[in-house]
């Protein structure tokens, strides 16, 4: 009885290799480019507008606060939090300084969670935390500007 080996040419191996590296290193790409569109998703905005600091409250309080987010610092800045059933809480602030031509807001989050090896979690509902705001101040103002 006489076993045959069948043996692979180092020129596939070492193609073979070159692919499973290919791979995982466009795998760590596309993870690191999906990381960094998450976290500039919710980025700190900065928006000019004629709206008046107790407008721009009324309207961070009644879209990023509510459905599990409750208000802890109605000072300036305003802070809106995740509650503790969501996991690790997230908040985002709201800071406003008046002036002749009108009002400055910066709408940040300053707290959010991150996990060793899987990123930035939860970052879709600080997105649309922030984004409901801005829409709410344009509807309201539509001279407004928001940069950032």
């Amino acid at each position: 009885m006489h076993t045959q080996v069948l043996a692979v040419p180092a020129s596939g191996a070492a193609a073979g290799a070159l692919l499973l590296i290919a791979v995982i290193g466009g795998l760590v790409a596309v993870t690191a480019a999906y990381e960094t569109a998450k976290r500039r998703a919710f980025r700190p905005r900065l928006v000019h507008t004629r709206l008046s600091d107790a407008d721009l409250r009324g309207i961070f309080r009644d879209t990023v606060s509510g459905r599990g987010w409750s208000i802890i610092d109605d000072g300036n800045p305003m802070v809106a939090q995740s509650s503790v059933l969501t996991g690790v809480r997230q908040q985002i602030a709201l800071h406003t300084d008046v002036d002749e031509g009108g009002t400055e807001a910066r709408i940040a989050v300053v707290r959010y969670s991150r996990r060793a090896l899987r990123g930035t979690t939860k970052a879709h509902t600080l997105r649309w935390r922030m984004k409901a705001f801005l829409t709410a101040v344009r509807s309201a103002d539509l001279s407004a500007s928001i940069a950032g």
